[in-house]
């Protein structure tokens, strides 16, 4: 509950993405043999460099979110359908879908962009710590060289049932691979299937394949991303920056920071008995979040219900030698 509140997950239909991430990130939704959905991320085809350099991490991962979320109403809505044809719950988890990434035209961007290196395993830390049964199958095709030996790096951070679902067919046997799963009729012919849409073999009303390169024009100049900000710190390696607030009930807490280079983590916490002594003992009202911020200034929100004692929370405790310069405004708004 309290990650869907911080991030507003179920006010997605109302929140206006990016117009970054709408043109620029290439996905869509299919179906497997049973009916359930699969959701197609062409993570390759994606300027992941020009995308971070252009909008908000934290943005990045809501619309990722939102993908998700979306996928989740489709496996409901199969689930619903499929007990109604039944008239019989049989106990199979219906909330499930297969996740196919297309790495075809992975490049070295992806995988020394440290900006994108950061979000992408947030985003995945997240996804297994809050969607962990969602998943029946992760399906990882037309995957060079390179993209296998940035995988490696990735399972580190992977659950040991997470890693048991993944697949990573050769680039000779990824099209074997795909007919295990889904009917290739109502498959696309681009992605080796016998479905064509007016011609088309990528069928652009089920997968929306993305632009390309991000226009340079878009791109956030870093110094002079955030010439306005209250305050300028520095946060040593190993430290934290702790801000004390105290409001009234029904009060938003607005934030906006940037760091100099790399990433900061962040939350906040509320002291409910206005008498603790660290933040342990507190109650966390927005999970602590690790983003890379030093292009693109990270910005949000939260409503505190209750009156008393919030602590916002800085954290550089992980970096063992870098120091993060972090500018911030924190505005407090009684509503």
């Amino acid at each position: 509950m309290i990650f869907r509140k911080a991030w507003d997950l179920d006010n997605l239909l109302n929140w206006k993405a990016p117009e970054i991430l709408e043109k620029y990130c290439g996905y869509g939704y299919l179906s497997d043999k049973d009916g359930f959905p699969i959701l197609m991320l062409l993570l390759g085809n994606t300027d992941v460099e020009g995308m971070l350099k252009s909008v908000q991490s934290s943005d990045y991962i809501k619309y990722a979110f939102s993908i998700i979320e979306r996928g989740m109403q489709l496996c409901n809505a199969k689930s619903e359908e499929v007990k109604y044809l039944t008239s019989l719950q049989t106990g199979h988890a219906f909330e499930q879908m297969t996740i196919v990434f297309d790495l075809d035209h992975f490049s070295s961007a992806h995988y020394s962009c440290k900006a994108f290196a950061s979000s992408f395993t947030t985003l995945i830390m997240l996804f297994q710590e809050h969607y962990p049964l969602l998943l029946k199958k992760i399906l990882i095709i037309r995957a060079p060289e390179m993209a296998r030996l940035a995988f490696n790096t990735i399972t580190t951070f992977l659950s040991e049932s997470i890693q048991e679902l993944i697949e990573m067919p050769s680039l000779d046997e990824w099209e074997l691979a795909l007919k295990q799963y889904v009917e290739l009729e109502s498959w696309p012919v681009h992605w080796g299937g016998k479905l064509c849409e007016n011609g088309d073999p990528k069928c652009p009303s089920k997968i929306r394949y993305g632009l390309g390169p991000v226009p340079d024009t878009y791109y956030v100049k870093a110094d002079s991303a955030m010439p306005d900000y209250d305050q300028l710190t520095t946060v040593y390696a190993g430290e934290k920056h702790l801000i004390e607030v105290k409001v009234e009930a029904n009060t938003r807490i607005s934030w906006q920071y940037m760091t100099s280079e790399e990433d900061i983590g962040f939350a906040i916490h509320y002291d409910q008995t206005s008498k603790a002594n660290n933040l342990i003992e507190m109650e966390k009202i927005f999970p602590y979040i690790r983003l890379e911020c030093s292009q693109v200034p990270i910005s949000g929100c939260i409503v505190c219900e209750k009156a008393g004692r919030y602590i916002i929370e800085f954290d550089n405790y992980y970096s063992w030698f870098s120091a993060k310069q972090l500018r911030y405004n924190i505005e407090i708004d009684q509503l």
